[in-house]
């Protein structure tokens, strides 16, 4: 089985404070090198929750696309180094690039993952603790009453836009345009009414209610999160009118264009990633 993580060591991402507050964690931008040059792309932190509760199975999580060819991976992290306070920053290489990934089964699924258990082991022993929000099974739809038409959000990195200086992700709001609850021409999927842009692949889709929300008997008061999936796709219309679905594109290369946007998404439902379990010994 693959390595788990006490909760206590980790103490981040489940915390007291408010989702808000800390869903700007939940990224990391992902750099892939390829023989084609470097792309951009998003990743999420996501984690199992074990049996009882005391434990974590964590996970990086992005689209097969964003790290397919790449011969090296680079990722940014917020830290706290309890030896040198004024380092703020860490930069991860995974030198086997691609290869560290764990592909979906279904070629179809454009979802891979990468466990990071013992990364983050190496770095609570080096005094090293990076900055997390962990999405987790726990927070999938399951019997959560949502309706047809939500509104939802997407953290990541459009056109690779980024604060550089903070290190910080780009979160933006839009609407479900297809029922979350149905899968989307009979695929695990759905669609959102947001504009994806390169460097949104993998980006994190999710309901976030503050204050209040709706429910089967009315309207209850306080704080919700439900994970609904990650982006990997949008349908475009091309120059003779044809509906046609593109990768979200992880390159931000000036090229001729022959396609127009309809700023629609394709979400791969949360509940593909539970397909992994079996891989992890889970």
């Amino acid at each position: 089985m693959i390595d788990a993580i006490l909760i206590p060591f980790l103490n981040m991402g489940f915390t007291d404070m408010s989702v808000s507050q800390d869903i700007y964690k939940s990224t990391l931008r992902v750099e892939s090198d390829t023989p084609e040059g470097t792309s951009v792309g998003t990743a999420f932190w996501f984690c199992f929750v074990m049996e009882g509760g005391g434990k974590i199975v964590p996970l990086l999580v992005t689209n097969k696309h964003v790290v397919n060819g790449a011969t090296e991976v680079r990722l940014h992290l917020n830290i706290t180094d309890s030896a040198n306070p004024e380092i703020k920053f860490y930069n991860l290489t995974i030198p086997e690039g691609a290869k560290a990934f764990i592909m979906h089964p279904d070629d179809n699924v454009d979802i891979c993952i990468l466990p990071i258990a013992g990364l983050l082991n190496e770095m609570e022993k080096s005094g090293i603790r990076p900055e997390l929000f962990f999405f987790s099974d726990r927070q999938m739809r399951g019997n959560n009453y949502i309706t047809p038409v939500e509104d939802v959000y997407m953290t990541g990195y459009p056109n690779g836009l980024w604060d550089s200086v903070n290190n910080r992700p780009v979160t933006r709001k839009g609407i479900t345009a297809s029922s979350p609850m149905e899968n989307w021409k009979g695929k695990p999927e759905f669609l959102i009414d947001m504009a994806c842009f390169g460097g949104s692949s993998g980006s994190p889709v999710y309901i976030m209610n503050q204050g209040s929300y709706a429910t089967n008997d009315g309207i209850a008061m306080g704080e919700r999160l439900i994970f609904l999936g990650l982006l990997y796709a949008g349908p475009v219309t091309n120059v003779s009118g044809n509906i046609e679905i593109l990768d979200v594109p992880t390159v931000a290369t000036p090229v001729v264009r022959s396609e127009i946007t309809m700023n629609l998404g394709l979400v791969i439902k949360a509940e593909k990633l539970n397909d992994f379990k079996p891989l992890l010994g889970l």
